[in-house]
């Protein structure tokens, strides 16, 4: 093999292995949470803030531009290994004191909190899947939003809702 196509042959490689483990895991996003309370270890914790979402692909970032409610709704459904019904989203995010007092750590009193209801999700699952389209398409990925915000039908009627990604937790 002639040296000079090593390059070349090699960044061939990486992005075979990067495609696979894309299909197999999903893309991988940053969650990045601020306000954070000093001494409050490694775990999110009420009070702070949802800020940014980033698509992380090729040692490349691009932030999924998204609403307050997108925001928690992503983060709601980056926690959960098993997908949910909208019902099970409204139950979880008004009972959890994380999204109870999101934000509540800003000074100046800033209102960073929303609302949830049983069709709110299924709209808002609508427009994630459109921030989530229009991040791939200006990181270049070729993905379905649909096969990465996954709906898993059941026996009635009911639909529940899976992120199939990989995601780390930034806290500031």
């Amino acid at each position: 093999m002639n040296s000079r196509f090593a390059p070349v042959l090699h960044r061939v490689r990486l992005l075979q292995v990067a495609r696979r483990r894309l299909a197999a895991t999903g893309p991988h996003f940053k969650i990045v949470h601020r306000f954070r309370q000093t001494g409050s270890g490694a775990d999110c914790f009420p009070g702070e803030e949802v800020a940014w979402v980033i698509l992380v692909w090729l040692g490349r970032e691009v932030e999924v531009r998204l609403s307050l409610a997108l925001r928690l709704l992503f983060n709601y459904l980056a926690q959960k290994n098993r997908g949910q019904s909208a019902a099970q989203i409204v139950v979880g995010l008004r009972g959890d004191p994380f999204y109870l007092q999101h934000g509540a750590n800003v000074q100046g009193g800033a209102k960073l909190r929303r609302r949830f209801s049983y069709g709110a999700v299924k709209e808002y699952v609508k427009r994630l899947r459109r921030a989530l389209q229009a991040a791939f398409d200006e990181a270049g990925l070729k993905l379905d939003p649909l096969a990465i915000l996954v709906s898993e039908p059941t026996e009635g009627n009911e639909v529940r809702y899976r992120l199939k990604a990989t995601v780390e937790w930034i806290h500031m």
